[in-house]
């Protein structure tokens, strides 16, 4: 994809690598008792695919390494941030609860992190529960870099922080993954592609299975944070872990409710997004899809007779906010149960086996209609 000026998005390295890099470089500069100067502040690392890019650090010097890291043209919070590592000779039984002990060759690597790297507290994650949260690629990533440096026998010890990782954190799902004080150190290929959205709906998929895993047949997939507060005060005997914020990728959700094993998907929308859910869009970013102002108007001459004057209007919408406005009170919501019904015919297209329910808020967040509508209760 073209950046505005012609030129072709960068791309960049994420924590993953850039930790491996600083790790090695950290334990390296010991064993040659060297420190770097500002010309040769590169290290040459080694990526999954087999080869060598070069990363440049920000410093370099006996068992110390730090890191800028770049994503590249993505928009990460973590573009920016300063990974740092620092390297020392030690012990296997220094080992903490928290840590990873890496076999590399006869050698011992104690994995630690410092500040800004966050604890797992959940399972379903690719790192452990109780265990820091730094994902097996980079994990495999550090081993083999330090590996092809040499090492290869004794124990060290390596502690790795992002300055300002728990500040960071909170601009992500950590809190909802249940990785709590910091960032997770990720990556499997190493790479970050520019403008990705794989990574938003790795996510997603990881939320959906972390909940399945915890026992959950129900998932709340919400379009936004103002749906989501919505969707919990609506369904307070959820836990908060089982509601996920999904933005555009309602294919990719439902698809990932279903092969986890979760029986029910609650979709939690306001009228925009319902409409191209009827559409039968998978993707309904802004950018990708505008509003079909025809389906509108066609499902709205089931319950309302239009005026010539009000087809035009419609027509000329550019959103379904301002087409609302062209309906009459008493129509509006017939009008939006019919578009549930047809987004929930889309819905199982994506899942046939997974049961699908529509939560419809207004877009101040006041609840609309629920589709199915809800039993009534039983009397005697």
């Amino acid at each position: 994809m073209p950046a505005a000026s012609g030129q072709p998005l960068r791309y960049g390295y994420s924590t993953g690598a850039c930790a491996a890099a600083a790790i090695s470089a950290a334990w390296q500069a010991q064993e040659d008792g060297l420190t770097r100067t500002a010309s040769a502040l590169s290290y040459p690392l080694l990526f999954p695919d087999g080869l060598r890019r070069e990363l440049p650090l920000a410093s370099w010097q006996p068992g110390i390494a730090s890191i800028v890291k770049d994503g590249g043209d993505d928009p990460d919070c973590t573009h920016g941030a300063l990974i740092r590592a620092t390297v020392r000779p030690a012990t296997p039984h220094e080992a903490e609860p928290h840590d990873y002990l890496l076999s590399i060759g006869s050698g011992t690597l104690i994995l630690r992190a410092g500040g800004g790297i966050g604890l797992c507290t959940l399972p379903g994650l690719d790192c452990e529960q109780n265990r820091w949260a730094i994902n097996a690629g980079p994990r495999r990533m550090i081993a083999d870099n330090l590996r092809a440096a040499g090492y290869s026998c004794g124990c060290i010890l390596a502690e790795l922080s992002i300055e300002r990782g728990e500040e960071l954190a909170a601009k992500t799902l950590n809190s909802r993954l249940g990785i709590v004080g910091g960032l997770s150190v990720l990556g499997t290929t190493g790479i970050v592609r520019p403008f990705s959205h794989e990574a938003y709906i790795a996510t997603i998929r990881i939320c959906t299975r972390s909940a399945a895993l915890r026992g959950a047949d129900t998932v709340v997939y919400c379009t936004g944070g103002r749906t989501q507060a919505a969707a919990q005060a609506r369904l307070p005997h959820l836990p908060p872990e089982n509601f996920t914020c999904i933005g555009d990728f309602i294919a990719d959700c439902l698809a990932a409710a279903e092969q986890s094993g979760i029986r029910t998907a609650v979709v939690a929308c306001m009228p925009g997004k319902l409409c191209k859910y009827a559409a039968g869009y998978a993707n309904t970013h802004a950018h990708r899809k505008e509003q079909d102002m025809q389906l509108f108007l066609t499902t709205l001459r089931r319950h309302h007779r239009t005026t010539a004057e009000q087809e035009r209007a419609i027509l000329s919408c550019a959103s379904v906010r301002q087409a609302l406005a062209c309906v009459p009170l008493q129509d509006r919501l017939p009008l939006l149960a019919d578009f549930c019904e047809q987004a929930s015919a889309c819905f199982a297209l994506h899942a046939p086996a997974l049961r699908t329910r529509l939560l419809v808020f207004d877009f101040d967040g006041t609840f609309l209609l629920e589709h199915p509508a809800p039993a009534a209760p039983c009397h005697p």
